[in-house]
């Protein structure tokens, strides 16, 4: 299965994005969150969003390897964001204050216990074509494991989901938003590069992967 692609105007996108989400949420299941400036505006709106959270479990795609309180954390960020306000049933994070790989096994065995796979999933993406803390030429691309420990190129540890982690996802939703993303989108889309340099082609096959953007991002394509 081919990506597919939505596309707002700059001004309608985290709000067009937070809708879409929003109806693709089930009143009970599973959804995968992220990290990011772009994702932090749209759980802006969807934590206004008429949604039962009371059934919903959280988990995240990957985590720096920070305490909770960490202005670097994704879950603080998530939380602050979207997580106070949604209450949703129980909540998965990662815990990035403890050594990387128990961190990383801790999750793996998280991951693991889901029954049937995530219903739901919503993930960034950087200008390189990163997914999570999957970066070109990781390791991590080709793990047997579903979380794995990995050295980002800030210089940071961080725990991650692997391509065998997400793609137990039965739909996900890429959210990214500039001109600055518009190269990758188009390097995403056109196929030619393999996972390896463009991590977000992991997902060019099935489950059903969307790309949920703004005009400038989808100015290549």
């Amino acid at each position: 299965m081919a990506f597919q692609v939505r596309t707002w105007s700059e001004s309608a996108f985290a709000l067009g994005a937070a809708q879409t989400i929003a109806g693709s949420l089930a009143a009970v299941g599973s959804f995968v969150l992220t990290g990011g400036r772009t994702a932090a505006l749209v759980y802006e709106h969807l934590a206004r969003a008429t949604i039962d959270w009371s059934g919903i479990e959280i988990f995240f795609s990957d985590e720096r390897c920070v305490p909770p309180t960490d202005d670097d954390s994704n879950y603080k960020m998530v939380k602050t964001k979207l997580l106070d306000a949604a209450e949703p049933g129980e909540v998965f994070r990662i815990h990035g204050e403890d050594p990387p790989d128990v961190a990383a096994d801790a999750y793996n065995d998280n991951l693991a216990a889901v029954a049937g796979g995530f219903d739901l999933m919503m993930i960034g993406m950087g200008a390189e074509g990163h997914i999570c803390a999957l970066f070109p030429n990781s390791p991590a691309l080709t793990s047997s494991r579903l979380s794995v420990a990995v050295d980002r190129p800030d210089g940071m540890k961080g725990i991650t989901m692997t391509p065998r982690a997400l793609l137990m996802a039965k739909k996900i939703y890429i959210v990214e938003r500039g001109t600055e993303k518009a190269d990758a989108v188009r390097r995403a889309m056109n196929g030619d590069e393999p996972a390896s340099t463009v991590p977000v082609r992991v997902l060019a096959e099935p489950p059903d992967v969307t790309f949920l953007i703004d005009e400038p991002a989808a100015s290549l394509l």
